[in-house]
């Protein structure tokens, strides 16, 4: 038969264990669920530290401890009858001995009186195994119920001496302490969105801003080296010019200069 779990087991300790036990296994086991280390699934995790959360609400409590204790006393399974005295025969067949011990006895009395004890032996032995599978049989027929009284006794043994009142406003506390929590998460992921997309606009207008001092500088360049290029031009324009001017004043020159020695050659 599969012993029953108690708190103490939940919090791997014995039933005599102090209040500084009970608060260092508090301590370690919340330490190693909450550490990520153990492969369950977050339900599975949330259940375990609320089931130790109240095993150390109960066992840390004197008085509660002390009602817990005296209801576990009382639900403790008791022995079969018949167990007893079966491991007695197993441990001390008693008319072996005699058997064996009888001096004056022959072989065969001897060998038939061994017989007869194991027969007696395995005859008890098997009694003991019916009356165990027909009290397994007999348990089976009120499975339902059987079910729902455990899940009563565990559900007691988690919340102590709590009416039924106070154990669904615990439950009810807890569920709005887990929605409370999971809306602070959502709470800091939508604002830790917004500050992500702040940030990127904030980074697209410093790009925007760089892109236009980019384009304007390079305007201002293109416009400078047009203006020089115009300036360059228009010297070159009036250098032009301005030999052009020049050579014909020198033509010009010439043709007087010749006009004068044709007109003085015809007066002498």
């Amino acid at each position: 038969m599969k012993a029953r779990t108690t708190l103490y087991d939940l919090l791997g300790l014995t039933p005599t264990a102090s209040e500084a036990d009970i608060q260092a296994a508090h301590l370690r086991l919340s330490r190693h669920y909450q550490s990520g280390n153990h492969g369950l699934s977050p339900v599975d995790v949330d259940n375990k530290l609320k089931a130790i959360r109240e095993a150390v609400w109960i066992l840390a409590d004197p008085g509660r401890r002390a009602a817990y204790d005296a209801g576990l006393a009382r639900t403790q399974p008791p022995a079969p009858a018949l167990e007893p005295v079966v491991e007695q025969l197993l441990k001390d067949p008693l008319p072996l001995q005699v058997e064996i011990k009888a001096a004056k006895r022959s072989p065969l009395r001897i060998m038939l009186g061994v017989i007869g004890t194991l027969m007696i032996i395995g005859m008890l032995i098997q009694i003991f195994f019916s009356v165990f599978a027909f009290r397994r049989v007999a348990s089976g027929d009120g499975a339902a119920e059987a079910q729902q009284k455990v899940i009563a006794a565990e559900r007691r043994q988690m919340y102590g001496d709590l009416s039924e009142q106070e154990i669904a406003e615990q439950e009810a506390a807890e569920r709005r302490q887990r929605a409370e929590s999971l809306r602070r998460q959502e709470e800091q992921r939508a604002e830790y969105a917004r500050k992500e997309e702040e940030r990127q606009r904030e980074r697209a207008l410093q790009e925007r801003g760089y892109y236009a001092d980019r384009v304007s500088s390079e305007l201002q360049q293109a416009e400078e080296s047009a203006r020089r290029k115009a300036e360059y031009e228009q010297r070159q324009k009036e250098e032009q010019q301005r030999r052009a001017e020049e050579e014909e004043q020198r033509r010009v020159q010439e043709r007087l200069a010749r006009e004068r020695a044709r007109l003085h050659l015809n007066n002498n």
